[in-house]
């Protein structure tokens, strides 16, 4: 795919800024939510600008569908910037116990404060960020133990902030996903629409599929145990032919290349095809 930026910016997401910047002034904590298969991609430099050097924490959310080696990469890389890193599987103790190491600088400080001035005990505020579909939601679900939050496997689904109390300690504010409001290089836009971040009819679904493949190309046989392919080499139209044939996704007595691409891109997003990173540290 050639290099022209990509423009996607719903008006929600503009609304979601403005009260996102007044909303900072009053928050403690950040917890930056991104896609293990591609943490740089998911990340939004925006949020850098608004949040400023408030503490943060990254989740590195959907680890089970991504390539493990690459994850510990990101981890090991996210570590020097962030208070706390977290990949895997985000259980309430882990979470809990990581936003509690996390925050123990700014509980301390703020406990002293209440003490010396008789306050009441108050929680610290937690502002939970990310793009869409990256998994705020079900984090914030985990968390609390129970379905306060919509979740969805498409972008968009969170449209207006929400405080949610945890315990005494923690209230979370969760907040919709935001994106950059353009994409110089097209290949970001590429990887967050195979995320389900950005929707898929930005781009031409034929050529997110053979984008796809190529990133997939880089893992042996990653699509043989889900397709059972055999002999179809490595030419994309070949292989988008035979999951077609493969799954009886016909135009007419045709197998549908269009078809079988939006199934492809479908189960990548759904992680059904297997653990595998769009994006590494090192490259």
């Amino acid at each position: 795919m050639g290099q022209q930026g990509v423009h996607y910016f719903p008006g929600h997401m503009q609304k979601a800024l403005r009260q996102m910047k007044e909303y900072i002034k009053v928050i403690d904590l950040v917890v930056e939510i991104l896609d293990a298969r591609a943490p740089l991609s998911s990340r939004n430099p925006l949020l850098d600008e608004l949040l400023g050097g408030k503490p943060r924490v990254v989740l590195l959310s959907k680890s089970d569908t991504a390539d493990p080696e690459a994850t510990q990469a990101w981890v090991n890389d996210f570590k020097s910037q962030a208070e706390g890193v977290l990949a895997g599987n985000l259980t309430k103790g882990k979470i809990i116990g990581l936003l509690k190491a996390a925050a123990s600088p700014i509980i301390a400080k703020k406990r002293e404060k209440e003490a010396k001035f008789a306050m009441k005990k108050q929680p610290i505020r937690v502002m939970v960020v990310g793009i869409p579909n990256v998994g705020k939601s079900t984090f914030i679900n985990n968390v609390c133990g129970k379905n306060v939050a919509i979740t969805g496997n498409k972008a968009g689904v969170t449209r207006a902030e929400q405080w949610i109390k945890i315990n005494e300690d923690f209230t979370l504010l969760d907040t919709p996903g935001v994106l950059p409001m353009n994409y110089a290089q097209s290949e970001v836009a590429v990887r967050l629409a195979l995320l389900g971040s950005m929707r898929e009819d930005v781009l031409p679904t034929y050529e997110l599929a053979k984008e796809l493949l190529r990133y997939l190309s880089r893992y042996e046989h990653p699509l043989k145990a889900r397709f059972d392919l055999e002999g179809v080499g490595e030419d994309y139209d070949a292989i988008l032919t035979a999951i077609a044939k493969k799954r009886g996704l016909l135009d007419g007595s045709v197998p549908s290349i269009e078809k079988a691409s939006y199934l492809l891109i479908k189960e990548f997003k759904d992680g059904k095809l297997g653990p595998y990173s769009l994006e590494t540290p090192d490259a």
